[in-house]
């Protein structure tokens, strides 16, 4: 008899110990969900930063003026000499086919495209209807 009573008492013990302790005042999922909503409709709106619009330059090597004498470029049909500023960018090295600029620690080369062959043709093919 003690036996089956000390059993008894272990299954009984072992349900209440494994049984969901419900707190009688909690709201339900539902209600407490809809309170986080609520809440998060609240809060002020999230500060934006502006975003800055970077303007990016273009470069376009228009001409090269190289002697002994003078070194100037044209860049973006502005006259600039060898150490001079054009939006922002320094002229560091003139050579006679190309120009090197320094820009925010960036190096932009610059090249003048040899068009001969084209004139070439081109008198070519005029000389041709002429005959």
């Amino acid at each position: 008899m003690k036996y089956g009573l000390t059993l008894l008492c272990l299954l009984i013990s072992v349900q209440i110990v494994h049984a969901e302790f419900n707190d009688p005042m909690r709201p339900p999922a539902y209600a407490l969900n809809k309170f986080r909503l609520q809440k998060l409709k609240n809060l002020p709106p999230a500060i934006k930063k502006p975003v800055k619009q970077v303007k990016k330059v273009v470069f376009e090597l228009n001409s090269i003026l190289y002697s002994s004498e003078r070194q100037h470029a044209i860049i973006n049909n502005q006259l600039i000499k060898k150490g001079g500023m054009i939006e922002g960018a320094k002229l560091v090295r003139l050579r006679s086919d190309s120009v090197r600029l320094l820009s925010k620690g960036k190096i932009i080369d610059l090249e003048i495209y040899d068009n001969k062959m084209n004139f070439k043709t081109i008198k070519k093919s005029l000389n041709e209807k002429k005959i």
